[in-house]
């Protein structure tokens, strides 16, 4: 005769998180693995086990189908990253995108403060708080409020970025609710919590995307290193997001027209099936004529390309010669290896220390998008600014360009 299956669960630590674990059958005859609270071995995860013991002697060894209650907000987290990791993917190389690295960075405080606290518990009041510990950086450990004060950053999150992480809460909830891992009242409850509105809330304000003088961006362009100065200028002719741009490849530009133009497979808006096709003129022909490649697969701007231009300039100004004993040393690795292609951090780097050495006004890169945006506007209306961008809504290139206050000046000083 088969040995008879064992009503009771082993205690046992779980290999992914290394926190105590136990599987158990429902009275549906699924079988259920559950995470418990706290470290593998602590009282508090022992404590749970028991609880959970009790709940299968009183119930012939099964766990009730409606085991809701149990999930905690650990648990939660666990199964929608598990769903997100196979959702949010690129659709053209099926591989994860920003938004998996957004979800869990909006679930740290919430994994932090309640993390053992039951998922159907989880209230309007309780997320309330959790938004102000993220606009105050009361969830963070002193450790890490060290570090952000040692690197002269803002302790709390932006009142916008609250608002955004407060609603890949609500989404997990409503994922939660979707697949019954949650009674749906608790979903309806949270919803209740508005956004925090601009002026009506102790959350820091960020300031506005606006437009960056040309004169600004000249001065600066020609302090950049040779490939960045580059970037910035197709930004500025272009109107393009920086990441499009600096994706680039060979293979993705047809040249056959006056007018080049690339059709991106990976874009900011593909997964709503949208397109994205970038023009580019004379002058940005030019400057792409100096970075196509013969090997298709090579992105058009190289860090590890820049570095060796960088590396000639300086050797080509150097005024004493260079020693033997330095021609014949061999070479030492660098600290870091350069990436296989810029990103706007790189980019709001370089222009952050070229305007420190000029003593000019810094810019970042998204500005460049928003300058782009207002010339095209002024010259050519805003149906032309939409089509360069490509935004599908007018309202959102309106958004874009601004208000154009030289326009409204030369305006009324012939009507007013």
């Amino acid at each position: 005769m088969p040995r008879p299956r064992s009503t009771i669960p082993t205690y046992r630590k779980h290999s992914a998180t290394g926190r105590a674990a136990v599987s158990f059958y429902r009275a549906d005859g699924t079988r259920t693995e559950v995470i418990l609270p706290g470290k593998y071995g602590s009282k508090e995860s022992k404590a749970e086990y028991e609880r959970l013991l009790s709940q299968l002697r009183a119930n012939g060894g099964r766990m009730p189908t409606d085991h809701r209650q149990d999930l905690s907000i650990d648990e939660l987290v666990l199964k929608f990253m598990e769903h997100a990791n196979s959702y949010y993917v690129d659709p053209v190389s099926k591989q994860p995108t920003t938004e998996v690295v957004a979800c869990r960075d909006a679930f740290r405080p919430i994994c932090r403060l309640y993390g053992n606290t039951s998922a159907s518990e989880f209230g309007p009041v309780a997320l309330q708080t959790l938004r102000t510990a993220m606009t105050t950086g009361s969830w963070m450990t002193d450790e890490e409020r060290a570090r952000r004060e040692k690197s002269k950053r803002h302790l709390g999150l932006a009142r916008t970025t609250t608002n955004t992480h407060i609603g890949r809460v609500k989404l997990l909830f409503r994922w939660a609710s979707a697949n019954e891992l949650i009674p749906a009242s608790t979903y309806h409850g949270i919803q209740s919590v508005s956004g925090l509105r601009r002026g009506r809330s102790g959350a820091r304000e960020t300031e506005p995307v606006v437009p960056v003088d040309a004169e600004t961006v000249d001065k600066i362009v020609h302090e950049l290193p040779p490939i960045t100065s580059d970037i910035v200028q197709l930004l500025l002719l272009t109107g393009a997001r920086v990441g499009e741009i600096c994706q680039l490849k060979t293979p993705d530009i047809d040249r056959t027209g006056p007018a080049w133009f690339a059709t991106l497979d990976k874009h900011k808006t593909a997964h709503h099936g949208h397109t994205r096709t970038i023009c580019f003129g004379p002058q940005a022909q030019l400057i792409l004529n100096r970075y196509l490649k013969a090997d298709p697969d090579a992105f058009l701007f190289s860090p590890a390309e820049q570095d060796r231009l960088i590396a000639e300039q300086k050797r080509a100004a150097r005024k004493t010669p260079v020693q033997p004993s330095q021609q014949n040393r061999k070479k030492q690795k660098p600290k870091k290896k350069p990436g296989e292609w810029f990103d706007h951090t790189t980019i709001n780097n370089a222009i952050r220390r070229a305007a420190k050495r000029l003593g000019s006004e810094r810019f970042h890169v998204h500005q460049l998008r928003h300058t782009a945006a207002l010339n095209i506007l002024r010259e050519h209306g805003a149906e032309a600014a939409r089509s360069v961008l490509g935004h599908k809504q007018i309202n959102m290139t309106l958004h874009y360009s601004g208000i154009d206050l030289e326009r409204a000046k030369d305006v009324m000083t012939k009507i007013g």
